[in-house]
C-alpha cells in the first residue's frame, strides 16, 4: 500500500465546523461506524439501503477511480474488483484515511490528506470517476459554498469522468422519528450541517457544473451521478 499522506495546509472557510464536522471519526467510531451507519441508520432511520449505495458503486466504478471522503471504505471494499488499477483516496481525517487504506491494502491506494473546500494543489494525472459518498451534509455552509468542493474536484477529472455519490437531506424530506432524532443530535454536535440541503439546490448546482446530471431521492438520501 503506498503510503503517501500528504497534508495541504491551506487556510479555509469556517475552519472550526469542519473541525468539528470530522473530530468524531476516532479510530473507536471507525470500529463501530459500518454497524451503525451501514447496518442500521441507512435501513431504518434514512431509508436508504445500503445495497443501493453499493450498486451506485458498482455501476459507477472505473478502472482509474477518485474516492473523496473515505469513512472505512466500506464501498470501494465491496464494490471494487479486478477492474480497479489506480485507486487514490482523499480525506480531511488522517483515522479514516489509515483505516480504509488498509481495508483497501488489495488496490494499493495513494493516500491524501486534503481539506475538500480549499484549492487542491496536487499535480496528479486525472480520473475516470469520482466518488462523494456521505460528504456533503457534514461541511458547513449552504448547499451552493458546499458545492466549491465539486469546483476543487474537477481539474482532478478527465474528459470524459463521472462524478457519482450520495448525500443526506434536511429539508424536503419525511424523516421518521429515528431520522428526526439522528438529525437533530448529529447538526446539533456539528457532524451534519444539512439543515437547509435540498434535492433542487443539489440538483441546480450540479446542472450548473455539468452537462449530464441524474438524481434521485430514496428515504432521506439524494443519489447522484453526473458527466
Amino acid at each position: 500500500m503506498a503510503e503517501e499522506l500528504t497534508r495541504r495546509a491551506e487556510d479555509a472557510p469556517d475552519e472550526a465546523a469542519i473541525a468539528r464536522a470530522h473530530a468524531v471519526y476516532t479510530p473507536f467510531m471507525l470500529s463501530i461506524y459500518d454497524v451503525l451507519v451501514h447496518g442500521i441508520s441507512n435501513h431504518l432511520a434514512w431509508r436508504c439501503p445500503t445495497r443501493r449505495l453499493v450498486g451506485l458503486y458498482r455501476a459507477g466504478l472505473s478502472a482509474n477511480h477518485l474516492e473523496v471522503g473515505v469513512g472505512t471504505g466500506f464501498f470501494l471494499d465491496r464494490a471494487g474488483g479486478a477492474q480497479l488499477k489506480r485507486l487514490v483516496l482523499f480525506d480531511i481525517n488522517r483515522n479514516c484515511l489509515e483505516r480504509a487504506g488498509r481495508r483497501l491494502a488489495r488496490f494499493r491506494p495513494s493516500l491524501y490528506e486534503v481539506n475538500l473546500l480549499a484549492p487542491i494543489k496536487l499535480d496528479l494525472a486525472p480520473f475516470a470517476s469520482v466518488g462523494l459518498t456521505y460528504v456533503l451534509h457534514c461541511l458547513p455552509g449552504k448547499m451552493s459554498e458546499k458545492l466549491k468542493v465539486v469546483d476543487h474536484l474537477r481539474p482532478l477529472m478527465g474528459k470524459r469522468a463521472v462524478l457519482f455519490g450520495a448525500t443526506i437531506l434536511g429539508r424536503g424530506i419525511a424523516p421518521n422519528r429515528a431520522a428526526r432524532a439522528l438529525l437533530d443530535l448529529y447538526n446539533a454536535k456539528g457532524v451534519f450541517n444539512n439543515r437547509e440541503d435540498d434535492m433542487a439546490s443539489l440538483s441546480d448546482g450540479l446542472r450548473q457544473r455539468f452537462d449530464e446530471v441524474e438524481i434521485e431521492r430514496e428515504g432521506c438520501v439524494a443519489l447522484f451521478r453526473a458527466a
